[in-house]
């Protein structure tokens, strides 16, 4: 394989080429961006292979092309030597877009729609339990066996054990993104965040009112500003989006602190119509973000607080959640994007997955990545929900 130089934007980058099966599915390489908050910025070139994100040898490589021989009438596999699709509840020329994915252990997950559905993986298949009758987008559990689930117009729906649901006043009509909740303590006995469109942020702290609902604290991180994510690590909380500023406008990051939230260094050079659509947190060092690229945060060697990478993985136009980010560790991180592409980071190198037998991209976009351990991922997006094939077989 050659390494070709292209410049772009933030620096210098490198494409890699000669793998043809993939070439609508190309990363090009990160720049790393060393960030410490003083406003310097250097570059560094590396290199991204893309392989098969589970591929150690040339026997898994060739195991691979194998697949990549056969593939169903449709073109789209039951399984990969990556993924498994698992069937889903779709009406008779209707759609079913998944917009999120929880997944409190194995043989376990849920599952919300734009449609206003609810759905439930039992371990064998997928059910709607659930019409809200309303767009959904995000979904959650907690340790007391309810799900929340958010949506538009300030929907918040609770279900315990995803049996009886109940509507939960928010207090507001913007569109309800995603949710989380953060680490608990006897101050803080619920530490749950909801991020709304509107620059808005919900926090419940465990506080209730007459009726027993969560008595919702509203805050903003600044005025003119979009927010599409939320990720909660330990007590922190992150959220993500934009300031629609006219002279100061851009992507931006921030981390709760008290009752604050104190912006975040971004990397250098982003424009000022760029937003980061999407955050996962391992740590305050760290963390993901997706904007016009996919940005790794990692300690920076210079004793800063982060250095950035950027790896140019492409996303399709506007839509309410063009790609997610989650994962296990520093060394294990899953992202799924629109245009059918799932890549995974093992410590050393993002790869990019086999979501079809012919080492193509889906057609459908993908909208969310959640798991609860290494071997138990699921993906889902437009009319389709991906398994982790741990097995490496293709089983079609």
């Amino acid at each position: 394989m050659k390494y070709f130089p292209r410049q772009n934007a933030i620096g210098t980058v490198f494409v890699l080429l000669g793998f043809a099966a993939c070439a609508n599915a190309n990363v090009e390489a990160p720049a790393t961006n060393d960030q410490n908050g003083d406003g310097d910025a250097s570059m560094d070139a590396a290199q991204v292979e893309l392989v098969d994100a589970g591929a150690s040898d040339a026997s898994d490589a060739a195991d691979a092309a194998d697949a990549a021989d056969e593939t169903d009438a449709g073109g789209v596999p039951k399984c990969t030597v990556d993924w498994c699709e698992t069937p889903l509840p779709i009406p008779d020329g209707g759609k079913l877009t998944l917009m999120d994915v929880w997944v409190p252990a194995p043989k376990s997950a849920w599952a919300v729609s734009e449609e206003g559905l609810v759905l439930r993986w039992n371990g064998a298949q997928w059910t709607v339990v659930w019409d809200a009758q309303t767009p959904l987008y995000g979904v959650w559990g907690d340790h007391e066996g309810d799900i929340w689930v958010v949506g538009a117009a300030g929907a918040i729906l609770r279900g315990h054990e995803g049996t009886t649901w109940t509507s939960i006043p928010s207090g507001t009509t913007t569109d309800l993104m995603e949710i989380c909740e953060a680490s608990r303590d006897t101050e803080r006995p619920r530490n749950m965040a909801i991020v709304g469109v509107a620059g808005t942020v919900l926090r419940w702290t465990g506080a209730t009112g007459e009726d027993g609902n969560p008595s919702w604290e509203t805050s903003t991180p600044g005025v003119d500003h979009e927010l599409h994510s939320v990720s909660c690590s330990g007590f922190d909380v992150w959220v993500t989006g934009r300031s629609t500023d006219i002279f100061e406008g851009g992507p931006r990051i921030y981390l709760e602190s008290g009752a604050s939230w104190i912006a975040q260094p971004t990397i250098a050079g982003a424009s000022r119509n760029e937003s980061y659509s999407k955050i996962w947190a391992f740590d305050r060092q760290n963390f993901w973000v997706r904007g016009g690229g996919v940005l790794r945060a990692a300690p920076a060697g210079d004793g800063g607080a982060y250095s950035w990478s950027e790896y140019l993985v492409p996303v399709a136009g506007a839509m309410k959640r063009r790609s997610s980010i989650w994962g296990t560790g520093v060394n294990d991180v899953w992202i799924a994007s629109s245009r059918g592409r799932v890549h995974h980071w093992d410590g050393s190198s993002l790869k990019i997955t086999a979501t079809a037998k012919s080492w193509d991209v889906l057609n459908n976009n993908l909208h969310a990545v959640s798991g609860s351990g290494p071997n138990d991922v699921w993906v889902v997006g437009d009319n389709i929900a991906l398994h982790r094939n741990v097995n490496r077989q293709d089983q079609d």
